[in-house]
């Protein structure tokens, strides 16, 4: 590994957004602490049992592809699921709709009557949604009109991270413990000492930025990723320029079956003498 890159790394500082970091923080397996109190903040209740139940397992060894998974976990008499989205894109909530509504199908086979099933419910951490969504959105299946539950046991929080970092900029900490996601180094100096949840977050956020080789692994990955995300566009975009290309083909057939002059249609479509005559 180059210098420069090695340089790049270590002063990189990754944070929660990043949704392996989040599992590496949250995901273990032998302390709970944190994941469990996440949780009843969340969804302001007590949980008393709680299990990591991600479709892959969690893997020890934290440089494993394997651990780029949504967070499954079982508590209580709930099944819940995390996700961590760093971007909104105008698929994402059907995405992330077919994901619960598959697991919601799973449980209703389980147990011998439909009565046995227990609440299913999705968490989302979102960055970057528009401006409309609020702080902290729940989504239940209701009747617009009369408010009547089509199932109890169903529901889909998600929070606004940008207007909670906001919210924590403003001197408002009611979202403290979601805001510290994505603190930086200097934001995570002022965090105090009498929360025991932010007090180890801070600690094990600091401990994996301290940890070279995981940085590398992550390094790597979003390399990877930004690649594909590239390969992807140049696709996207050859694809839109044969499409307009073919447009304008289509378009200089038809004028030239009009009869149009050769300059016009040039003119109107981009296509030169040569590629006109060529369609002829």
């Amino acid at each position: 590994m180059n210098k420069e890159l090695i340089k790049d790394i270590d002063n990189k500082f990754y944070t929660a957004k990043n949704d392996n970091v989040f599992k590496a923080i949250f995901c273990d397996e032998k302390d709970t602490f944190l994941l469990k109190t996440l949780i009843e903040r969340c969804l302001k209740t007590k949980i008393e049992l709680i299990e990591i139940h991600s479709p892959e397992k969690i893997k020890e060894n934290i440089y494993a592809k394997g651990q780029r998974l949504d967070v499954l976990v079982k508590a209580d008499n709930k099944l819940i699921n995390i996700e961590i989205n760093s971007g909104y894109y105008e698929a994402l909530h059907r995405k992330s709709f077919g994901y619960i509504g598959g697991k919601y199908s799973e449980e209703v086979k389980v147990g011998e009557s439909y009565l046995d099933m227990g609440d299913i419910i999705q968490i989302n951490f979102t960055w970057e949604l528009p401006k409309k969504y609020p702080i902290l959105g729940e989504y239940p299946s209701i009747d617009v009109k009369t408010g009547i539950q089509f199932v109890d046991n169903f529901n889909i929080y998600e929070y606004h991270m940008d207007k909670i970092k906001e919210l924590w900029y403003s001197g408002d900490k009611e979202y403290e413990f979601l805001a510290i996601f994505d603190f930086d180094k200097e934001e995570l100096k002022k965090v105090g000492t009498g929360d025991k949840y932010m007090t180890e977050f801070k600690k094990k956020i600091e401990n994996l930025n301290n940890n070279k080789r995981y940085k590398e692994f992550l390094s790597a990955e979003e390399d990877m990723r930004k690649t594909n995300n590239t390969f992807k566009e140049i696709g996207r975009r050859e694809g839109a320029e044969i499409g307009a290309l073919e447009e304008k083909r289509h378009i200089a057939k038809n004028l030239l079956k009009e009869k149009v002059d050769m300059k016009i249609i040039s003119k109107s479509t981009g296509l030169s003498f040569d590629e006109i005559e060529n369609l002829k």
